[in-house]
């Protein structure tokens, strides 16, 4: 009994030192977080190489015409898995954010593609003009800026929860987590819901 109650005071003393509430500490929001946080530590190692690999608004040559060409979509969402962050439904998410404008695009009118030539085509996804993990403008993103991410509210139903995470720059991202096994899997997150 005496070594249980000092691995505890040992656990509380620790948690202390570094920083974590012990309220926090391994708790249902704590856990949120750290999948959160894993996933965007992972991003800044591998996030440029899977970029590459997302759909993207590509020029018919010799039109006005553009489409959406979601040829690499598989490969995208497959490598995004790979990182062991997303629970099993995240990549019919994924597949309904490009799906969506894939349709939009292939159901525009000559009309508009021959105005959107003249005028000048903006961004005409949010993943044209954001970086798609951190959802912002891109900037350099460093460990510690991962580290200064906080919960600012979370709510649980059954194996689900939905969290508001947010940066040290008061960036607001919203993540929705299933469970899975004995882990807070992410199943939707910015524009991938």
């Amino acid at each position: 009994m005496p070594q249980n109650l000092l691995r505890c005071g040992l656990a509380v003393l620790l948690y202390l030192l570094a920083g974590i509430p012990v309220a926090l500490a391994g708790s249902p929001q704590q856990q949120l977080l750290d999948t959160a946080q894993g996933f965007y530590s992972w991003t800044i190692e591998h996030g440029n190489e899977v970029s590459k690999l997302e759909p993207r608004i590509k020029d018919i040559s010799g039109t006005s015409r553009f489409y959406l060409d979601t040829s690499t979509l598989d490969a995208y969402t497959a490598r995004l898995m790979q990182s062991g962050y997303f629970a099993p439904d995240f990549p019919a998410a994924v597949s309904r954010y490009y799906k969506r404008y894939e349709a939009e695009f292939s159901g525009l009118g000559q009309e508009t593609f021959d105005q959107l030539k003249h005028d000048g085509r903006g961004p005409m996804m949010e993943t044209e003009d954001m970086d798609p993990f951190f959802c912002a403008q891109e900037y350099e993103y460093k460990n510690d800026f991962v580290s200064g991410m906080k919960i600012k509210s979370a709510k649980w139903r059954g194996q689900t929860a939905t969290a508001t995470v947010v940066s040290p720059y008061q960036w607001e991202t919203k993540f929705l987590f299933t469970r899975v096994e004995k882990r807070w899997l992410i199943s939707g997150f910015c524009v991938y819901k």
